[in-house]
């Protein structure tokens, strides 16, 4: 009997475990509904950190990562033809109508992705693998995107780290299940208002994908599938050679979260502590419980007769302690704001952004996160790519060009300034044919270079093909032509009409 997905699941559970204790450990000092506690429902509570610091540095660098890979008014990347392909043309160089092609493909490409809101998705993927260390993302049928939790999903890789299987779980209400899955739902199912669905999807031999779904150990009818192209990208922040699962940003710095969370709580005691005002009565003070009493009645500013000596305020004498706390808890809280590219500049949100911005939030998170931005970047933006370009062609949104022919390039780190970069090459190229010669700009090209600035610019509209060109051209010397005819004419009319003229002339005479 074959093995089910539930069965297969819960083996594979025993492998994702210690990495989910992980996890819930780094949510509970950061943001922890991001990876609630095991058997947590709408009525329990969550755990409360003794400090704000985590969640900031968590929003903080997500937004970050998520405005360099998606920058305001820039994409995030381009379409182009593989070296292969040119090569078996014969052409290395891409003529200007392909290029302005492909650029409108691309903004089609990017509409699409608006359209979708992808930057919801992308920011909330952000944080579980900035908490958790890994995330599931899905390419929907509508182009949009859904990302499952750690808890949600188990993952299995090969020793290269290439994705083998993945099965994942979700508990979906009975009445909002199509008529052919419902017939499988149990009555207890029904009674609970709550059904376990299992999408298990398996490399075979062939290295196609082969997916289908259950629902209490029977396979939904019309689920089966297969994929060249799986709309499933099990992503980690940090991947560890022989590891099935990934290492969270939080999990490198808990040791610092913990110290911070742990000097916090001693902060807010012992702030708590100092705040109180008890006042002690000697036990055999004159007056006795009487003095009490009018101590405990008396308003600020009133007299009460009394030895003074029978009366002693109680103050907190551990200041020094206090301070110590305090230099130590801004030592770790100034250390992990650093960390997480707290106290640096962002890059402002408009159509206007420039490219020194781009440039220096780039290469912050190059510095500080050690390569994982560039890494992170083209793992999670290749497989979308890859599955928008195939899914938006089968839908006719894209021109039905061969498979192979085009690929999507991610523009990772630096690489996010690509055309940018181009029109700063274009700069430079005309400011130094500007001291040539004249006979030898007959060696320059200047519709490519034309094309690859308002290409750059995003305009590819505002650039006229060849074919135009020549029309244009062949308009003007017609006028032209028309024109030296029309004077030839009448030249030829003025001297007729003179000679006429002399004529008259001479016959009067």
């Amino acid at each position: 009997m074959a093995e089910t997905a539930k069965a297969r699941y819960a083996k594979m559970k025993a492998k994702r475990d210690p990495y989910l204790r992980r996890a819930r450990d780094c949510a509970e000092l950061t943001i922890p509904y991001l990876m609630p506690p095991e058997g947590h429902n709408e009525h329990s509570t969550m755990p409360e950190p003794y400090q704000g610091l985590g969640a900031r540095a968590v929003v903080s660098l997500s937004a970050r990562l998520m405005v360099a890979m998606y920058p305001p008014g820039k994409p995030s990347f381009k379409l182009d033809i593989p070296p292969e392909q040119r090569i078996a043309q014969g052409e290395m160089a891409i003529g200007t109508d392909i290029v302005q092609g492909l650029v409108l493909s691309e903004q089609l490409i990017q509409a699409e992705i608006e359209r979708k809101q992808w930057r919801r998705a992308t920011n909330l993927a952000l944080q579980y693998l900035l908490v958790t260390g890994n995330a599931l993302e899905m390419m929907q049928p509508d182009n949009s995107i859904r990302v499952f939790r750690l808890d949600q999903y188990c993952v299995s890789r090969d020793i290269t780290g290439a994705v083998k299987e993945i099965i994942t779980e979700e508990y979906l209400s009975p009445e909002a299940l199509p008529e052919s899955a419902r017939k499988l739902v149990a009555a207890d199912d029904f009674s609970q208002n709550s059904v376990p669905l299992y999408t298990h999807c398996k490399m075979d031999k062939t290295g196609i994908f082969v997916c289908y779904q259950e629902i209490n150990g029977k396979k939904v009818a019309g689920s089966e599938g297969k994929y060249e192209t799986l709309p499933y990208n099990a992503l980690r922040y940090t991947s560890v050679i022989g590891e099935d699962y990934g290492r969270g940003k939080v999990d490198e710095h808990l040791p610092d979260l913990r110290t911070c969370d742990a000097l916090s709580k001693s902060m807010l005691d012992g702030a708590a502590m100092a705040s109180r005002n008890v006042t002690m009565i000697r036990p055999n003070a004159a007056g006795g419980l009487n003095l009490r009493r009018r101590f405990a009645k008396a308003d600020n500013g009133d007299i009460i007769v009394g030895n003074p000596e029978d009366v002693v305020m109680l103050q907190f004498s551990n200041n020094s302690g206090m301070q110590l706390c305090a230099n130590e808890l801004e030592r770790q809280t100034r250390e992990l704001s650093a960390a997480f590219l707290m106290g640096a500049e962002t890059v402002r949100d408009s159509e206007r952004t420039t490219a020194f911005e781009v440039r220096k939030m780039t290469e912050q998170l190059e510095g500080t996160l050690g390569g994982v931005y560039s890494q992170l970047n083209a793992d999670m933006q290749q497989a979308r790519m890859s599955r928008l370009v195939l899914q938006m062609k089968r839908s006719g949104q894209l021109p039905p060009w061969p498979d192979g022919m085009i690929e999507p390039v991610i523009l990772t780190g630096l690489e996010a300034l690509g055309r940018e970069q181009d029109i700063s090459r274009v700069q430079t190229a005309l400011q130094f044919i500007q001291g040539m010669p004249p006979e030898t700009l007959a060696y320059v090209k200047f519709s490519e270079l034309l094309g690859k600035a308002f290409h750059g610019l995003n305009l590819p509209d505002a650039v006229r093909s060849e074919e135009e060109v020549q029309q244009i051209q062949q308009q003007q010397q017609q006028q032209a032509a028309m024109q030296q005819g029309a004077q030839a004419m009448a030249g030829a009319a003025g001297q007729a009409v003179g000679g006429m003229a002399g004529e008259q002339a001479m016959m009067q005479q």
